[in-house]
């Protein structure tokens, strides 16, 4: 007696990317040395692939740098000052708000100083 063979719809593996994803078209250019020399610092600058910054020239006009371990680093302290801003509103809705008013002007000065930073970093 012979078992039935299963067939699958659908194998597994990676999904198709949508036709709008796809990047199909090669452009090349020839770049004088100075051309190349800027185009190279933009990229390092940006700490992107050359393929990407063209296409962020193409859709933007402008190339966004990402965000480096530094302003990371400022954003984790802004995320934990916050919490404990989250914190003293709750015990000043408990307690009132006289209780924590002394540590509220504080963390919001921290905040302040935070914020400062990451926006002089960008």
């Amino acid at each position: 007696m012979e078992t039935p063979k299963k067939t699958y719809s659908k194998q597994g593996g990676r999904p198709k990317v949508g036709i709008g994803r796809i990047h199909k078209y090669v452009v090349s250019t020839r770049l004088s040395p100075e051309r190349k020399l800027r185009f190279s610092a933009l990229c390092r600058e940006a700490g992107q692939p050359p393929a990407e910054v063209l296409r962020q020239l193409i859709d933007r006009g402008t190339v966004r740098a990402r965000i480096t371990r530094e302003q990371l680093d400022f954003m984790a302290q802004l995320k934990g000052v916050a919490r404990n801003l989250n914190q003293l509103t709750r015990l000043a809705n408990a307690k009132g708000l006289a209780a924590v008013r002394v540590r509220h002007a504080a963390i919001i000065t921290a905040i302040e100083k935070l914020l400062k930073q990451i926006c002089d970093g960008r």
